[in-house]
């Protein structure tokens, strides 16, 4: 497992100050805007490059997001054409400020990240930083992957956004919004196939049932394997697999009044993240490089017996969700919409944790999840003049169950034990030194003696490839409520004036549990991580349930000032804040004297500018922002002390601050051709409360100064005439700076892959025909084949060795196919 961070790194060989930043892209836009000519837009046929105008609902009214005043980034429907966007992994190239990456497991624990800041998706006894709503509802932590089945799209909102959404966040919000069904008779099919056998399908139609009745029905496949071939059984390693649908019946029983019933379901079985060992003492034909193409695991998980030549490690997701929308117009003045959904998931996440098919260093872990949510809200809608005002008030009610198993043999609980406990002896040893090397000899009862003296389980020789757990079980019952104002007022012709408040309250009841070991001695075990005598319980109550409960409330806001200085441009002024509930550590027992963590708070000021220039050829948002974090809830590998066993993921608290600069520039350089370009700066300085690294260093408690290094994206599109059909050519090449590690990462070993900036080209070649109703399209991502791996790390990095990386994707391929009717 790895943590995310605030930014990349610290160690920048240079340091490019905010305020010159600021200065560079306002000289870079001016000079830009003088070199460009006027051109007309007319269609270049089936693909249109003009500047459109992308509706949103980021203010919760329909509008052209160029009109809000904020920094709002739309991923439309093309553009999930053009990248083969299938969730909101996807998408981050094309936002900037944005990253969305599965930092600590797969699927269903990845992490999101806008301007810097981010949240864990470990535990759950807390909230997301970044609010993931689907057509209208809340999606909590463990479901935010949810598939993009007939997506309309996908708005991304940076900063607090209380106010407006019916669930605070400190961050920002993700709204991804499905198509709607409508009258017309219409569908499509297509297929997307590649090379790591990918085979994707996905049909959709929309039909009336009668006058006023539509129907609107979506299924979506996907297969892939991954990049990293198991030299034993089962699929490979981060292979993907999923099905998903969704249902939509819409009645419009008047012309005011208009009754949406949804439904959705996800059928999820794959590999989680791939686990790959490059400690060569131990790892697999002895490699440390991790893009050798094979890899060795040996998971067994609970109810299996272990063997060395299997591996059983899988990701799956069942999930289905259900909504009830009205929307009604009450009069020329007054609307109303309501919501009522309910989601329910289980998820396992059984995966490797040592990166080695070796049983003296056997570590696995699985999360498995069995909860649902209640979502309800309201809103109130006014508009009559100058006056645009919103009323709005949500409820809704999770629960949760939660259990992370650490599994281990006899033969890697040995190895610990051996390490820790032979130096009593005089013996020093390394990481390969074993007690049943040395004693292996001796009889059951000498191995009994010795436990007794040592308090905890010394296990004989025939105990060897014995498997066992430690659990940790957490439940949840969480109330979240809140009510909410927000207006707009047309000060002038040109000018507007919005503000808004929220009260948010939240109570969270939650426990924590484990049991007895399975271990058939009369002494138990050590704990390598969970262990209740942190509770600072008596013994006869350790495997008893730990329940603790809090409740927090806040309320925040924001006021936004807007000019609309031309009728193609506008400029805005903001101040918001917001605040995401305290909760409570999951993955420790020393919460249930610690007791819940602070709610994170946040203060934010930005300033922006949008406009479409020369004769709307070029599309310019600029935003400049600063955000202070109070109490911000940070995931890291942590130990409990340095000669803990295991690094594990738990919270830490800092203080943060991030200025920061968003740039994206459109430019329409002719009918035929539209250039892009997307860049973000930010500078950062965190103090977090004092922690034990993975490697069993103190670290926090200082403060760091930080930059998130140079980033930037570039699109090209061109659309050619041709003789037959309408041709696009889209390309776009990310460019990611790693400023290296900072003084609190724990290195162990070093390499080309580790630290490097990302270089990423892609590609898509499309072809419709002159109906519109037949495309055909070659694509490639990655087209350098770079390789990219993450920092090696794991749970028992420090103490066994084994160490372990995760891998990007490298190129791949293939072939899109759609039919439209």
């Amino acid at each position: 497992m790895s943590n995310p961070s605030t930014d990349r790194g610290l160690q920048a060989a240079t340091k490019k100050p905010l305020h010159k930043a600021v200065k560079t892209a306002l000289f870079a836009l001016g000079a830009s805007t003088l070199a460009i000519p006027a051109f007309a837009q007319t269609s270049a046929g089936g693909y249109s490059l003009a500047l459109e105008e992308i509706v949103v609902t980021a203010q919760k009214r329909e509008e052209d997001f160029m009109s809000v005043p904020g920094s709002v980034n739309a991923f439309t429907t093309q553009d999930m054409i053009n990248t083969g966007a299938a969730t909101i992994q996807d998408i981050d190239t094309f936002m900037p400020g944005v990253d969305i990456a599965d930092t600590v497991g797969g699927t269903t624990q990845f992490g999101i990240s806008i301007r810097g800041i981010s949240s864990p998706n470990i535990s759950s006894g807390q909230d997301a930083s970044v609010a993931v709503f689907y057509d209208g509802s809340y999606m909590p932590r463990a479901v935010t992957s949810i598939p993009f089945t007939d997506i309309s799209r996908t708005e991304v909102l940076k900063g607090p956004q209380g106010t407006l959404f019916g669930r605070n966040a400190t961050a920002g919000v993700i709204n991804i919004v499905p198509n709607k069904p409508h009258e017309e008779f219409e569908g499509f099919v297509k297929a997307r196939v590649g090379n790591q056998n990918m085979l994707r399908m996905e049909g959709m139609v929309n039909a009336p049932v009668t006058d006023n009745v539509f129907f609107r029905g979506n299924l979506f496949s996907h297969q892939r394997n991954g990049f990293t071939e198991t030299a034993t059984n089962g699929d490979d390693f981060r292979n993907e697999g999923f099905i998903a649908g969704r249902g939509v019946l819409l009645w419009d029983v008047s012309e005011d009044t208009s009754v949406q019933l949804a439904a959705d379901f996800e059928d999820r079985d794959e590999m989680p993240r791939a686990a790959i060992g490059v400690n060569p003492k131990y790892s697999y034909q002895g490699s440390e490089d991790p893009f050798r193409s094979k890899d060795q695991h040996d998971v067994a998980g609970a109810g299996n017996a272990y063997d060395s030549n299997r591996n059983n490690e899988e990701e799956t997701r069942k999930m289905y969700g259900v909504s009830l929308q009205i929307d009604h117009v009450i009069n020329d003045a007054w609307s109303m919409f309501g919501i009522v959904s309910y989601r329910e998931w289980e998820t396992t996440n059984l995966q490797e944790e040592d990166g080695t098919a070796q049983m003296r260093r056997y570590l696995d872990t699985n999360n498995i999840e069995d909860s649902d949510i209640l979502y309800s809200e309201i809103r109130f809608n006014f508009v009559q003049d100058n006056l645009d005002l919103i009323l709005g008030a949500n409820y809704s009610q999770e629960d949760v169950f939660q259990r992370t198993d650490i599994g281990l043999l006899a033969d890697s609980y040995m190895q610990f034990v051996s390490i820790d406990l032979l130096p009593e002896v005089g013996i020093e040893p390394d990481q390969d030194t074993h007690a049943w090397d040395i004693f292996g000899d001796q009889p059951d009862q000498w191995w009994l003696d010795v436990s007794n003296f040592a308090g905890v389980a010394v296990l004989p020789p025939e105990f060897s490839g014995e498997y066992f757990t430690e659990t940790m079980d957490n439940t949840g019952d969480f109330v979240n409520w809140g009510v909410f104002i927000d207006g707009t007022y047309q000060l002038t012709d040109t000018i507007r004036i919005a503000a808004g408040l929220r009260y948010s309250y939240d109570e969270k009841d939650y426990s924590w549990q484990t049991y007895p070991s399975t271990i058939d001695w009369p002494i138990a075990p050590a704990r390598v991580n969970y262990n209740p005598a942190e509770t600072g319980a008596p013994e006869d109550q350790w495997f008893g349930k730990f329940e603790s409960s809090d409740d927090w409330n806040k309320t925040t806001g924001r006021l936004v000032a807007d000019w609309e200085f031309s009728d193609i441009a506008m400029a805005y002024a903001s101040y918001s804040t917001g605040y995401k509930s305290g909760g409570f550590d999951g993955q420790s027992f020393k919460s249930v004297q610690t007791g819940s963590f602070a709610p994170e708070e946040i203060q934010s000021f930005e300033v922006g500018l949008k406009g479409d220039f020369f004769n709307e050829t070029l599309r310019t948002e600029l935003s400049v922002f600063r955000h202070e974090l109070d109490d911000r809830q940070v995931q890291r590998d942590i130990k409990e002390g340095p000669d803990d066993p295991t690094a594990a993921p738990g919270i830490v608290s800092e203080d943060l601050e991030v200025d920061g600069i968003e740039l994206l520039l459109t430019w329409t350089v002719t009918d035929s051709l539209r250039l892009g370009a997307l860049t973000t700066y930010r500078e950062t300085e965190e103090t977090s409360d004092t922690y034990f690294n993975s490697a069993g260093e103190l670290a926090g408690g200082e403060t760091i100064e930080d930059d998130s290094g140079t980033e930037y994206t570039l699109k090209f599109d061109w659309t050619p005439e041709i003789p037959t059909g309408f041709l696009l050519v889209h390309a776009h090449y990310v460019y990611n700076e790693d400023t290296g590690p900072n003084e609190d990462t724990a290195i162990y070993t070093t390499g080309p892959w580790y630290f490097q900036d990302q270089k990423l080209l892609n590609a898509r070649i499309s072809w419709t025909n002159d109906d519109e109703n037949i495309e055909i399209a070659l694509w490639g991502n990655n087209l350098l084949d770079e390789e990219y791996a993450v920092n090696p790390g794991g749970l028992a990095a420090d103490v066994l060795g084994a160490y372990h990386t995760r891998i990007d994707d490298q190129l791949t391929y293939g072939l899109d196919l759609r039919y439209s009717f």
